[in-house]
Order: structure tokens, then C-alpha cells, then sequence
């Protein structure tokens, strides 16, 4: 080392380890620097110590070669960094990763054999230290050696300091594969190098190409680390949460510009939140705050949802739970939507959750089993989470028992590795069942004097805004008694303060206003009652409007879109057509007032799942009325024109433009959900009117004589309808009741892939042509300047969906044919094979026999962690990855004779015979 050192910061050592010093925890810091070559040593004699006590030996000596190497790499390149314990960050990490390791010994060889195989692509620095510092270039290729060695541990680091170790190893240590890969390859072209003498000139076009090959490796890592994620983000299909979320922040926005005034937030100054928020171990790691229905507890969730993500407290988790969406009300739905948020937060997870999803079979996550398992391994993993669960009460009680023991369960066990890890909040009224699962955990009970002055504040912005459009009727005094008395009344209820306001506001003339402020309604029920009164009083064909579109959502099988309501209220039964003048030009948000709210994604439901309960309880709208009606719509749009199978193109297009198919969606997945709801009984098809008569009537005779053979495919044993007591209001289509509700319950019996099938043939043909023709229309759109008119109002702007009746994108649909044709290869292959480079990853398989039969004979092997980098392993000389008994018809080599043989059967006899004689 005669010549003197370049400048000791500005040199690629001292960088590279700067860079990797700055990536280091805290805690892993102050570990490494202290750690000598010696100490770690004495770790590995330790270690092989206590595995020779267990008659576990693993030939540890396989890391020796690289700590004799690393040795002396440290003594050429200690000139160039501005500390002699340098190497502390090599023998630190190495020390900490077989510690690890040493808790899971199959994670311990394939660690050890990484170790072997860096130190065989590793040169021989002994004897050319002289010349190392009188060649920059040479330095640049030890500056890349070193670089390489740190970048190996600190991903190392990162897969071996997981929790749960043992489940995601395997996973994570082959996602790592294709970098390990690209680590090897650099450090032998280095070795090559340096042994060969290379000239100035070769270094210098080494190193340009090793940028760009490192350059395009980033990009590809990029993207191939974006697929896996957008996969199981499509695989998991959560709600999208956040986007309830930030809808309740918006509204909290607006009305802290209206009030100065943000509401709830006192909520996260009571004691008991604030101890569950705090750093230390809280009383219960789970809060359940409880009150009366529309007291606002959904708006104190996203306050405190809010506070944990502005604090940056830990990773976090939630979801506003509805009633009737089961997307956001069953145990499945809870799992998957925490799931989905807690992984976008441990984005190095997302490999272990990619291979699970390809080997699940399910297009879907959908599987209680596998939602439980995947939940369980992320919260135990994880250093620290927060979960909010608000509207339990809104799920049906057997899902509220399955969500309350898991989370107990899950809790516990978190709690018994370090109290207060995973903490969870659950909002929801005093139900007895949710009571007594609650009985250990922090209750928190909203009183009505808790959020009196957030009501306050509310109704005084909305009672000023009241006076000015009455203005200059409505007095200070008249304005000041109804801020008074609406809070005085709403006993702790936001609801309450809402409905009657909107009431209030509502009114026309001034002296019906005052009429109603001096007569303010007492509770929810006669709040309710003011406002559906308002509705009876709209003019006959608005009424008669409003009335369809809350009979339609109170029955509907999932929230439905405004398009979907346009288009169900513009079916016109009379002439079997869907007439586009039908569409109100004024939206139900303005019909319905405060019932009814848009989330952001577009659809319409109840303010509160109490509205949809008053509605039926106070008579407005009969649930049975509602459920045959809508029965009957579905079936009379299904029997019109444009369902024919033989129907001419300009037809087909006209239909199109026209709206015709925005109902065809839901109408063809629920016609019979509603038909067998209607029929549960005899009586329950009992028309009131005689026009309800003549449409029950007509639905049946139409809907049999348009699919009279299909109906006869399908059967039920036991699925016999008492006639007789039809024959007095049916007498002349009970055979058509019959046959059509034998079909209906048949079909709905089924448990296995037949229900996820159009039962209908010539319908499925019908909707299968339809679709066709839209996606056409799409296409042809992205080529062209094409009109599209109103089509986006009808249909909305994803147009290829998947034909299954079961899956979310029967009628979510998706943007492109790409994504389309990828979720659609998952339903008829769904089982594909792990390994990235192999084409059936891609291409999948039908069942999972043929699966684990392509995986025995492409594959063997492939379930033994040390095959990960088997190919990588070199042989004498350092030239690699030749195995003992390679396949001439492709790259893949074997271990055994056996091996190789039973690969060779996937191709043809020939050529194993020729493989044969060669071994």
C-alpha cells in the first residue's frame, strides 16, 4: 500500500457503507459496530456446539471460505475508509442472520449455502494488495465488490427479522432469488477481472455494462414486484375502504369550514382512548366504544382512524361496516379489507401473499379458512397494528360471533408475545351478543352530553342557513328556539338532529316551516315519519317515483348504482321497453333527502340501517311488496326483445344506445334470489290491487313462454308447490308459477360451480352476445373518434366483465380486455405453478392434481428450500451450475439418476431413451 489513499469521503467504499449504515435500524447499529471477527467465531462454535448436542449437525464450516475472504478483502480496502472496523458491518450482520437462522435449521442451510456460494465467486485478494492502490480502476471493481456484499446482507437481514419466520421464509427467500442471482453474477464478472489482469479499457466497459445491466434489473425487479402486487390486491378484492374514509374526512372538512369546528374530536382526549393510543401497555388491547343508534359513532371512527395516521403510531388497519352490503358486513369481507391495508403497509410481505394466491385456486380470496390464516400470520408478524371495526352491529349476528372470536383469539395470542402489539377498536350499539364477547375489553359508553356541543354547533350552521332562506320571516328568536329545542331533543343522537333538520329545511313556505318547528318530532321514529311524509306530500308522479326507488333499495341484494336505479325506474313493462324519458333528471340525494346517501364510489343506500328498518316498520313500503316487485320487474325486462338470441346487429346496437342492458347485470344474477324471497310461502303472492294482480300475472306467462324449454332442465325432489292455494288468485298460470319456481329453488340448492352459471341457456347466450357487442363498442371507441353519447351514463366505464355469478366483477367489470382475459384465465386454470420462469406460471392448470403431477415432474425438489439457489452452485474453477445429471431439453439439472428420469417423462420416449444411455 505504498501510494496514498484517495480522498477518504468521496471514495465508492466509504459511500457504499454510509448507504448501508443509513438502512440499519437503530438497535442493529449500535449491535454491529462493535462486533468482531473474533466474537463471531466464537458464535459459530457456539452454534455448532449446541447443534451437535441435538444431533443437528449442519457443516457449518461451508462459511468459512467466505470469512477467510471477507478477511482479506478487509485488509486491501481498510486504506480507503476513514475507520478500521469497517468490516464490524459484515461480521455484525453474519453473526445476527445465523443467530436467526439457527431457530429454523432449513432457513440455516439454505443461509450457510449462500454463504458457500458468495465466497466461491470471490477472488483471491492475497498478492495484489501492491497493486490496488496504484490503479483506480481496479478499485472501482473492489468498490463493487464491497458494495455487493453489503447490499446482500441488508436484504437478508430484512427477510430473516420477521416474526414469523418460518411461514413467509420460503416465499420471501425465492422472491430474493432474482437478485441473488444478479449478486453473483456481478461478483464473478468482478473476480474474473481482477484474476485476469484485465487492462484499463476492459474495466472501463465492464463497468458501463454492468450499470446498465443493473439499471434494467431495477426496472424489471420493478415491474415484476408491481404485477405481484397488483395480483393480490385483485386476488384479496377488498372494499375499498379508504375511500369510505376519505369521503367522512371530506364531510368533517366542510363542516369545520362551516362551524371553526372540528366535530368529534374530543373523542381522542378521553382517557381511555388516550391510554389505547399511547406508546405503553394499554388496560385492554381491545376498546369497544358503545352507544345509541346515530349518535355518530361512525364519525368518531374517522376521527380516531385519522389521528393514528397523522401520528404515525404503527401500522394500521379499519373498516366501516354496512348493513345489507356484503361486502362490508360479513367476516370474510372484515378479514379481507384489513388484510388488503396492512399489506399495502409491509410491502416486502406481498411475495409470500403472491404465492398463496396462486396456490389457493381461488380467483377470489374468498375461503373463511385461508382469510383466518393469512390475517393471523400478518398481526403476528407485524411489530405493532391498530384495528378499527366500526358498525359491528351491522353485520348478521353468526358473522358478529365468527369477527369476535377470531379477533379475541388473534389478540391474545399477540398479547401473550408482548401485551398491547395488536390493539383493536370496535364501535357499535350495546347489543347483548356483542356485550358479553366484550366483557374483558375497555368500554367506553357515549353519553348524550359527550357530543351535545358537536350537535350544537351542527345545527346552528344549518339553522342560520335555514333563517336565510326564510329570510326575513324567520327571526333570531325563532332560529335560537330551534337550535335549543332540536338539541334538547336529539337526546345524543346526531341522526336525530339531522333528519329533523333536513325536514325543516325541506319545507316550501314559511308557514308550514313554523308549523313543524313548533311541533318537533319526538325520537327516531317520528323523525323518520316527518320525513317520508314529506315524500307523500311531493307531487303524484315524483311520489310515485321516490316510492319505486326506495322500494327497489330496500330490497336490492347489494347497493346499487344511481345508473342501475335510472334504469330499473325507466323499464317500462306496459310496452317491453326501457324508456330513456324515465330517467329523473333530478337526483335521489334531492328526491330523498337525508334517507339516503351516495358513497364514493357511486352507490345509493340508507343514511343508517335504521332508515330502511323504520320505512318497513312505519308501512311506507311493504318488504314483501318490494320483493315481488322487484321480481316481477326483473322478469318482465328479462323476457323483452332485446334478450332474443336472434336478433340483427343494427338492432343489437340500437338496444345499446338506448340503455336496454343497464340492468341486464343485475337482473340476471338476482332475478331468482328475489323470485324464491317472494314465494317463500303461498300466501306471500297475494296482490293487493288488481294492477299488482295483472303484472304478477303477466310476469309469470311472459317469463315461461319466453323460456319455457330451458325452465324444464333443471328439477327439485322436493321442491313441490302446494297448488291448491294458489288456484284462487292464479288460476290461470299456476302450472307457470310452478314450473318457474321449481327452477328458481333448484337452482338455488346448488353448492358447488352450477350456481356460478347463468341457469338459463338462451340467457346466457343473450348476455354473452350483449357483452360482446359492448366491448366491441369500447374498442372501436379507443381506435376512433366515436360519439358515445349517454353510454358511460348507462353502463359506466368498465365494460368487460367476468361471467360468473358469484364474483365481484360480474358486475364491476374491469377497464381493459388485458385485465379481463387474466381474471378469467384464474377461473378456468386457476392453480398455477410457483416458479416465476416456468410457462405454466402463466398458462395455470384446471385442478390441482394436475398441478402437484406437473410439480413432481418439472419440479422435483421444488419444496426443499437449498433447491432455491441449486442452480447456482458452482462446480471446481468457479464455473457454475452444471448439476450431476442435467436434462438435454432444458436447462433444468438433477441431483440423482431418479430425479432426472421422472423429469424426462414429460418429454418424449426418444429423447429419454437418449438421456438413458447417456448416464
Amino acid at each position: 500500500m505504498a501510494s496514498a489513499p484517495p480522498a477518504l469521503l468521496n471514495n465508492g467504499f466509504q459511500r457504499a457503507l454510509d448507504a448501508f449504515v443509513s438502512r440499519l435500524k437503530p438497535s442493529e447499529k449500535s449491535l454491529f459496530k462493535v462486533t468482531t471477527l473474533d466474537e463471531l467465531k466464537v458464535t459459530i462454535l457456539t452454534i455448532q456446539a449446541d447443534q451437535r448436542a441435538r444431533k443437528k449437525m449442519m457443516h457449518l464450516n461451508r462459511i468459512l471460505p467466505f470469512l477467510e475472504t471477507m478477511d482479506q478483502l478487509g485488509k486491501v480496502i481498510e486504506v480507503f475508509l476513514n475507520t478500521t472496523n469497517f468490516l464490524a458491518f459484515v461480521w455484525g450482520p453474519v453473526k445476527l442472520l445465523l443467530l436467526t437462522a439457527t431457530s429454523w435449521l432449513e432457513s440455516f442451510d439454505d443461509l450457510l449455502d449462500a454463504y458457500q456460494l458468495i465466497a466461491q465467486n470471490l477472488p483471491i485478494l492475497e498478492g495484489y494488495q501492491s497493486i490496488f492502490g496504484r490503479s483506480p480502476q481496479i478499485q472501482s471493481v473492489l468498490e463493487g465488490i464491497w458494495s455487493n456484499i453489503l447490499e446482500f446482507h441488508i436484504r437478508a437481514l430484512r427477510i430473516f427479522e420477521q416474526s414469523m419466520l418460518q411461514q413467509f421464509f420460503r416465499s420471501l427467500w425465492k422472491d430474493f432469488n432474482s437478485r441473488f442471482r444478479s449478486i453473483l453474477n456481478d461478483l464473478k464478472g468482478q473476480k474474473d477481472l481482477l484474476e485476469s489482469h484485465a487492462t484499463q479499457i476492459h474495466i472501463q466497459r465492464y463497468e458501463a455494462d454492468r450499470l446498465k445491466i443493473f439499471e434494467e434489473f431495477e426496472q424489471v425487479q420493478a415491474m415484476r414486484a408491481s404485477q405481484k402486487k397488483s395480483f393480490v390486491v385483485q386476488w384479496i378484492a377488498a372494499c375499498n375502504a379508504i375511500q369510505d374514509h376519505e369521503s367522512l374526512c371530506a364531510i368533517r372538512r366542510e363542516e369545520h369550514i362551516a362551524t371553526n369546528s372540528w366535530p368529534g374530536l374530543w373523542i381522542i382526549y378521553h382517557g381511555d382512548v388516550e391510554a389505547w393510543l399511547a406508546k405503553g401497555i394499554p388496560k385492554a388491547s381491545i376498546l369497544w366504544i358503545t352507544a345509541i343508534p346515530g349518535a355518530g359513532k361512525t364519525m368518531l371512527a374517522s376521527v380516531i382512524i385519522n389521528k393514528i395516521k397523522n401520528d404515525g403510531v404503527g401500522p394500521n388497519a379499519f373498516i366501516y361496516c354496512k348493513h345489507r352490503d356484503l361486502n362490508k358486513n360479513t367476516f370474510v369481507s372484515v378479514m379481507k379489507a384489513f388484510l388488503s391495508q396492512l399489506l399495502s403497509q409491509q410491502d416486502h410481505l406481498i411475495p409470500f401473499y403472491y404465492d398463496e394466491g396462486i396456490a389457493s385456486g381461488e380467483v377470489v380470496l374468498s375461503s373463511t379458512k385461508l382469510c383466518k390464516k393469512l390475517l393471523r400470520y400478518i398481526l403476528q408478524n407485524i411489530p405493532e397494528a391498530f384495528l378499527i371495526l366500526d358498525g359491528l352491529d351491522e353485520c348478521e349476528p353468526d358473522e358478529r360471533k365468527l369477527i369476535l372470536d377470531f379477533f379475541k383469539e388473534v389478540i391474545n395470542l399477540c398479547d401473550s408475545a408482548r401485551p398491547g402489539k395488536v390493539r383493536m377498536l370496535i364501535l357499535s350499539r350495546d347489543e347483548p351478543d356483542i356485550k358479553k364477547s366484550l366483557s374483558a375489553a375497555t368500554i367506553v359508553r357515549i353519553t348524550r352530553q359527550d357530543n351535545l356541543q358537536d350537535i350544537e354547533r351542527y345545527i346552528q350552521h344549518r339553522a342560520a342557513s335555514i333563517q336565510k332562506k326564510f329570510a326575513p320571516l324567520l327571526s333570531d328568536e325563532d332560529r335560537e328556539y330551534i337550535k335549543q329545542n332540536v338539541a334538547d331533543r336529539s337526546e345524543g343522537m346526531f341522526l336525530y338532529a339531522k333528519l329533523v333538520i333536513a325536514n325543516l329545511d325541506g319545507q316550501v313556505c314559511f308557514d308550514d316551516l313554523r308549523s313543524e318547528f313548533h311541533q318537533l318530532p319526538s325520537g327516531l321514529d317520528e323523525a323518520y315519519a316527518r320525513n317520508l311524509g314529506r315524500i307523500s306530500n311531493l307531487h303524484v308522479n315524483s311520489r310515485k317515483t321516490v316510492m319505486k326507488i326506495l322500494s327497489l333499495m330496500i330490497c336490492c341484494r347489494r347497493p346499487l348504482r344511481w345508473r342501475e336505479l335510472q334504469a330499473a325506474i325507466s323499464i317500462n313493462i306496459a310496452d317491453c321497453s326501457v324508456d330513456v324519458t324515465r330517467r329523473s333528471v333530478v337526483h335521489v340525494q334531492e328526491m330523498c333527502g337525508s334517507l339516503v346517501e351516495v358513497s364514493p364510489d357511486g352507490r345509493i343506500d340508507f343514511v343508517h340501517m335504521t332508515a330502511s328498518l323504520y320505512i318497513t316498520k312505519l308501512g311506507f313500503i311493504s318488504y314483501d311488496l318490494a320483493e315481488q316487485s322487484m321480481a316481477f320487474l326483473c322478469m318482465h325486462y328479462l323476457a323483452f326483445e332485446c334478450f332474443e338470441n336472434q336478433i340483427d346487429d343494427g338492432k343489437l346496437y340500437l338496444f345499446i344506445k338506448k340503455g336496454f342492458f343497464a340492468f341486464q347485470d343485475y337482473a340476471i344474477a338476482h332475478w331468482t334470489d328475489h323470485l324464491v324471497s317472494s314465494l317463500r310461502s303461498p300466501e306471500s303472492l297475494s296482490p293487493s290491487k288488481p294492477n299488482d294482480l295483472q303484472e304478477a300475472l303477466a310476469a309469470f306467462l311472459i317469463f315461461s313462454d319466453r323460456y319455457k324449454e330451458d325452465l324444464g332442465t333443471l328439477s327439485l325432489d322436493d321442491a313441490s308447490l302446494p297448488l291448491n292455494t294458489l288456484q284462487s288468485s292464479f288460476s290461470d298460470c299456476v302450472e307457470e308459477i310452478a314450473l318457474i319456481w321449481r327452477h328458481a329453488k333448484s337452482f338455488k340448492a346448488f353448492v358447488d360451480d352450477r350456481r356460478d352459471k347463468i341457469s338459463i341457456p338462451s340467457l346466457k347466450r343473450s348476455l354473452e352476445r350483449n357483452r360482446k357487442a359492448l366491448e366491441t363498442l369500447s374498442s372501436v371507441a379507443n381506435r376512433a373518434p366515436v360519439d358515445m353519447g349517454d353510454l358511460n351514463d348507462f353502463y359506466g366505464g368498465n365494460w368487460f366483465k367476468c361471467h360468473k355469478l358469484s364474483c365481484f366483477y360480474f358486475h364491476e367489470g374491469f377497464p381493459s380486455q388485458l385485465t379481463c382475459k387474466a381474471h378469467l384465465n384464474r377461473h378456468d386454470r386457476p392453480f398455477s405453478c410457483l416458479e416465476e420462469d416456468c410457462p405454466a406460471a402463466k398458462i395455470g392448470f384446471s385442478s390441482l392434481k394436475e398441478m402437484e403431477k406437473h410439480k413432481r415432474n418439472m419440479h422435483p425438489g421444488i419444496n426443499k428450500l437449498s433447491s432455491t439457489f441449486a442452480r447456482f452452485k458452482n462446480g471446481k474453477g468457479g464455473h457454475g451450475a452444471i448439476q450431476k445429471y442435467p436434462c438435454p431439453r432444458c436447462p433444468l439439472g438433477f441431483e440423482s439418476r431418479v430425479e432426472c428420469r421422472i423429469h424426462m417423462r414429460v418429454h418424449n420416449r426418444r429423447i429419454m431413451l437418449k438421456v438413458d444411455s447417456k448416464i
